[in-house]
């Protein structure tokens, strides 16, 4: 461990240590996830600057094999995360995914791809983006984990599913309904495949653009959630706890 590490990190959690110090959970962009204390009363300048969901650069020092937080350039507040609980509920969900997959074992993507999803929702205010916004994101993070799905052709017959398709685990891809019979539990209509298949194809920009009806948001929702909890291996506290805001 280096002695002195300068990174940039956002603060995911604080829990009490003592009577006047924190154990601070992080995201790094240089080491990923982090656990390091806070130490000083309520009264102090570092107390006020470590808080929930700020970004910027961090200074931290090893003590007795533990990082110690000596400074904290924030840059961004994340403000609104307080006053939203869908907006707090999803940067939940991203920072406990970045927590469960060990930041897909490559942090600087990892921490490029949270941060540009916190600072999206940051500036969301229709719920119509923010569901999009959460879908984008999850979409992206299983293709940093080498398990995205092909989405725009059936795996089967390599056309394109106009109508639709069927998405089967044991393929890890989608069948359109000339190849596949069945009336599975993860079909997605042409609209979510769209959606799908213009975050992986399109430049951001268009791809931030795309907004799904309640149709495709339940049939994408209900897909990815799975996708993503199997790519875990557990069931996501954020998911159990926030069933009914995300």
């Amino acid at each position: 461990m280096q002695r002195n590490l300068v990174t940039l990190a956002t603060v995911i959690s604080i829990k009490p240590l003592g009577e006047n110090n924190a154990s601070v959970c992080v995201l790094t962009q240089s080491q990923g996830i982090l656990y390091v204390t806070l130490y000083g009363g309520p009264k102090s300048r570092l107390k006020s600057l470590v808080s929930t969901w700020n970004t910027g650069t961090m200074y931290l020092s090893l003590s007795k094999g533990i990082y110690k937080i000596s400074d904290f350039d924030v840059k961004s507040y994340h403000l609104t995360f307080r006053e939203d609980i869908y907006k707090s509920c999803a940067a939940s969900l991203a920072a406990e995914i970045a927590m469960k997959t060990h930041c897909a074992g490559n942090n600087e993507r990892c921490w490029a791809l949270v941060n540009g999803f916190l600072n999206g929702l940051e500036i969301c205010s229709e719920q119509a983006e923010l569901n999009s916004g959460l879908m984008r994101f999850l979409w992206r993070y299983l293709e940093l984990l080498g398990i995205q799905p092909e989405s725009g052709l059936c795996c089967h017959c390599g056309n394109v599913m106009e109508k639709g398709g069927e998405y089967v685990p044991s393929e890890n891809g989608f069948i359109c309904s000339s190849c596949n019979h069945r009336s599975g539990t993860f079909f997605v209509n042409a609209e979510g495949l769209f959606f799908l298949t213009g975050i992986s194809r399109l430049p951001p920009k268009e791809a931030s653009a795309l907004v799904l009806s309640p149709q495709a948001l339940g049939q994408v929702k209900t897909l990815i959630f799975y996708l993503i909890e199997s790519a875990c291996g557990v069931n996501l506290l954020t998911l159990k706890t926030a069933a009914g805001i995300l």
